[in-house]
């Protein structure tokens, strides 16, 4: 039994004390066995209707096995109020418990059985199971010991298993099922719209009942025959109708009255043999109450699975684009979402594979992983580039779940899409605005550190002011911790914190002109891609940069001064020359001829220098001097994204951002 099935059956249990309830089963089975034997057995031995099999079943499916003793001993009592001999009465009584205890294992052994009997299958199950099977010991028990008891003839032992096991399969066929579905509060069917038509129909079926199977009122209707088939079309009118509950009491009502009539051999049934009555009866009882229950299970399982449907359908038609493929990945259906979100209808697709809606943003092996994973672990969903009929590239979230059989072989494949586009964008606006503010932070702490740096500059001036034979040195420093103020204030002005090559040469340039008061040009051809350096070579590159307009500056000859930096492109457009020049000759020995790397003046500077990407050449030509900086990746990357024109470069001023 499902578990659903057996919390609901537990409530029902568990609203009474544990000993009354043991009380109740125990009463209850007492009076339907005195009540069977009272008056459905020939013999007052062995019945032909066990309605006590039918509850001993139903309270072990609701309550579990610790019931059987109670039901055993009610059993007991019932059998000695009834006339049974105390050896007969303990044998039956203990056999009812045996088999129902069988009834219950056979029926738990499937974890799918549900005694609501809400599909075929349940029933089916309890037909062959707990009413044929499982009256086994039951009647294998009591007949073999009232024969060796001597209580019964040998000669009809046969006849007699077959009696006792009929019975009490019978009982389980009817009574089960209708103390299950009681219990499961189908009995608010009389208060429901269908309540009176209810009535009417079991109120009519038990005046046929008396009629056929009765003889009820010959002497007033004489005339009219006396048919069991009558009873069909009601327990079929029942069935679909008013479902599976009013079925049970129709088909209830029925055998009592079926049965009644066997002792005193009369009704419709009426035989001269009462076994060949008994057999009739049973064949009856049996065809009515499984076209009737079938029935009722029947259209009450299409009812729920035509309400399943509608849900499914409803659902179907969703805020999400679904697709529905074959097992061979071809699509079979797509619901009106699917059409909204992609342009594509029902008639463009099918047939075909999802391939057509790639948008080649990811591989091809990407969808073979994805289409893997769904087939071998029933499930996968991702993030996916789709293409819309119209050509737009946009984002969705796809979900592939495998649909399997019974033998668990992948039948369909159910693809929902949910278009991401609007959440994309969200996110990217949200990313955008926290990134304005980081950018806003960081441009705010390089302005701070500028400006702490320029006051420190002014420091050193006044103490350079103060004793001036330390002019020189510090004015030296002042220019290195201006050249460091320069990059972040570069920094704090760009939103990308990004440096250009011609921006710190034409500052440094300016901040050494007005230090030392020497003009220094900076030559910037126009039009000028920029380069941008790279943000941990910035500092370094700044200080070599002072360092060698410095020294043009310092060793420059006096009747000339003037200090020219000039950027040119070298080979590539990513390589960069610098080559600051200024009047005068090299102290040191005359070089070898050509450039050539420097060696010795500019020691302090090539120790600053990145260790790939930069390199320092010197050459000196008619009175002029000429260092140049070599710079290539990865120090520096060619800015591409646009052309900038610098102005006439004979200006002193830094150039202008591009």
């Amino acid at each position: 039994m499902s578990a659903s099935a057996s919390s609901r059956y537990s409530q029902h249990l568990n609203a009474s004390p544990l000993p009354l309830r043991y009380l109740g089963a125990a009463l209850a089975q007492g009076a339907l066995g005195w009540f069977g034997q009272r008056y459905f057995s020939v013999d007052g031995l062995v019945g032909y209707f066990g309605p006590g099999g039918g509850w001993a079943l139903a309270v072990l499916l609701m309550g579990g096995r610790k019931y059987a003793w109670s039901l055993g001993m009610g059993g007991l009592v019932g059998e000695l109020l009834a006339g049974t001999p105390l050896p007969l009465a303990l044998l039956s009584s203990v056999g009812m418990t045996l088999s129902a205890l069988l009834g219950h294992w056979l029926l738990r052994r499937d974890a799918r059985f549900d005694a609501a009997f809400l599909n075929l299958r349940d029933y089916r199950q309890l037909l062959l199971k707990a009413a044929v099977l499982a009256p086994g010991p039951s009647a294998l028990l009591g007949i073999s010991g009232g024969t060796a008891l001597g209580l019964l003839q040998t000669e009809t032992y046969g006849l007699r298993l077959l009696q006792w096991w009929a019975g009490i399969g019978l009982g389980v066929m009817l009574v089960t099922p209708l103390v299950m579905t009681l219990l499961r509060g189908r009995h608010k069917f009389l208060v429901q719209r269908r309540g009176w038509e209810t009535l009417l129909v079991l109120l009519t079926g038990a005046l046929l009942g008396q009629f056929v199977l009765l003889d009820w009122l010959p002497q007033l209707l004489p005339l009219l025959p006396r048919k069991a088939y009558w009873l069909f079309p009601l327990v079929v009118w029942t069935a679909v109708r008013l479902g599976l509950l009013p079925t049970l009491l129709f088909t209830c009502i029925t055998t009592v009255q079926a049965m009644s009539g066997l002792r005193e051999n009369y009704g419709f049934f009426a035989n001269s043999s009462i076994e060949f009555g008994l057999l009739d009866r049973w064949s009856y009882i049996s065809t009515l109450s499984l076209v009737g229950i079938t029935l009722a299970v029947y259209f009450k399982q299409r009812e729920r699975d035509e309400a399943e449907l509608r849900i499914a359908a409803t659902a179907f038609e969703c805020q999400e684009g679904m697709i529905i493929t074959d097992a061979k990945r071809r699509i079979l259906r797509t619901n009106q979402s699917f059409t909204r979100i992609t342009g594509y209808s029902q008639e463009d697709v099918l047939g075909q594979t999802t391939a057509f809606m790639r948008a080649d943003r990811q591989p091809a092996s990407f969808y073979d992983n994805a289409w893997r994973t769904a087939r071998e672990q029933g499930f996968w969903s991702d993030e996916v580039w789709h293409r819309r009929k119209n050509g737009e590239i946009f984002p969705q979230w796809l979900t592939a779940t495998a649909v399997k059989d019974a033998y668990g072989e992948i039948t369909n494949y159910v693809v929902t899409h949910i278009d991401i586009s609007y959440r994309k964008q969200r996110e990217a606006e949200v990313l955008a605005g926290q990134l304005e503010q980081r950018d806003a932070l960081v441009r705010e702490v390089h302005h701070r550190i500028k400006n702490n740096l320029q006051g420190i500059t002014g420091l050193l001036r006044q103490f350079a002011q103060s004793y001036p034979e330390t002019a020189d040195p510090i004015n030296q420093a002042i220019g290195r911790v201006r050249s460091i103020a320069v990059i972040h204030g570069l920094q704090g002005r760009s939103s990308e914190r990004t440096v250009r090559l011609c921006e710190l040469t034409s500052a440094i340039a300016g901040d050494i002109s007005a230090v030392w008061q020497v003009p220094v040009r900076v030559d910037i051809p126009s039009p000028w891609t920029p380069c941008i350096i790279d943000e941990a070579e910035a500092v370094p590159l700044a200080l070599v940069l002072n360092e060698l307009i410095i020294n043009a500056v310092k060793h420059g000859s006096q009747q000339a001064r003037g200090v020219e930096v000039r950027l040119r492109k070298g080979e590539q457009a990513d390589h960069v020359q610098v080559r600051i020049s200024n009047t005068g000759s090299w102290q040191a020995p005359p070089p070898a001829p050509g450039n050539a790397p420097i060696r010795g003046g500019l020691q302090l500077i090539e120790a600053m220098l990145p260790r790939s990407g930069a390199q320092l050449l010197r050459d000196e030509e008619d009175g002029m001097i000429h260092v140049w900086l070599m710079l290539t990746p990865p120090v520096i990357t060619l800015e591409t994204a646009r052309n900038t024109h610098v102005p006439d470069p004979d200006t002193q001023s830094p150039a202008p951002a591009g």
